[in-house]
């Protein structure tokens, strides 16, 4: 696999407090991720570096080996790049369709003098960005909500169309911020089951931050854990597991494995 993203001793500090310090790891293409690690670990962080809205102090970030470090987010985003937030962040009074054609703003070919005078090429422009609001709606199966106010849907809902507007940008690389965080046991299966599907539907990689270890041993074949903004592992789900350093900062006696076997008993969490 050709390598994607890559980070190199980045450092990123606010008034003398680090926030990553010295991280390096690279992201092949086709890979799913996790970023685990307690509140304040630095994993917010890490994503605000790789999308442009932070500039470390020290270390390079590239995509594709091209240097984009402190590049600017609209131009990270038309890279390929995309992200969802820990919050949601979607427009509560438009619908779901006007969300996801704001999400197809960086395809949309046409300028204001097209729009304000409704030229053919405006027009066959609308078609082509609203068509693929639709299959995105299809793949995702949202047309239920399609006219809909998101801000009058279920939480699950707009979680939902929070990745659906982040694809809607057609990106290479997935940063999904804590996309399963308040959901139910169900809502988290049904979204595991659907971010999978997209990977492999949309050829994408993603960098998923979560704090259930259950959708982590489930979701991601790699888990990279910060600590105080130090990457202090990097391994599969089961080596994770075993390093003594993560067990000690994060998982005391409860295993990744737990959620991966299917065992019962409460979901583990990271940070809670």
């Amino acid at each position: 696999m050709s390598e994607l993203l890559s980070l190199e001793d980045v450092t990123l500090s606010f008034r003398g407090l680090n926030a990553l310090s010295e991280v390096s790891f690279a992201l092949p293409e086709g890979q799913v991720a996790a970023l685990i690690g307690p509140n304040g670990a630095g994993k917010t962080s890490l994503f605000n570096v790789v999308c442009g809205f932070y500039r470390p102090q020290r270390g390079t970030v590239r995509w594709r080996g091209q240097d984009i470090t402190g590049t600017p987010p609209h131009r990270v985003a038309r890279a390929g790049i995309g992200r969802s937030f820990q919050n949601i962040e979607l427009f509560k009074t438009l619908t779901c369709l006007d969300n996801l054609l704001l999400g197809r703003h960086l395809h949309v070919r046409s300028n204001l003098f097209g729009a304000m005078f409704a030229t053919r090429a405006w027009v066959r422009d609308e078609v082509a960005q609203r068509r693929r609001a639709e299959e995105l709606m299809d793949l995702l199966d949202l047309q239920a909500y399609r006219d809909m106010p998101v801000g009058a849907l279920p939480y699950g809902v707009q979680k939902l169309i929070e990745v659906a507007r982040a694809l809607a940008a057609e990106p290479k690389l997935l940063l999904l911020d804590e996309p399963a965080a308040g959901m139910t046991v169900e809502e988290k299966d049904d979204m595991m089951v659907t971010l999978l599907r997209l990977r492999s539907e949309l050829d994408l990689t993603m960098l998923v931050v979560e704090h259930d270890l259950r959708v982590v041993s489930r979701l991601a074949e790699r888990v990279l854990v910060l600590d105080h903004g130090t990457l202090i592992a990097d391994g599969t789900p089961s080596e994770v597991q075993d390093d003594p350093a993560v067990v000690r900062a994060y998982l005391g006696t409860t295993r990744l494995a737990e959620g991966a076997s299917g065992a019962d008993g409460p979901v583990a969490e990271v940070g809670a």
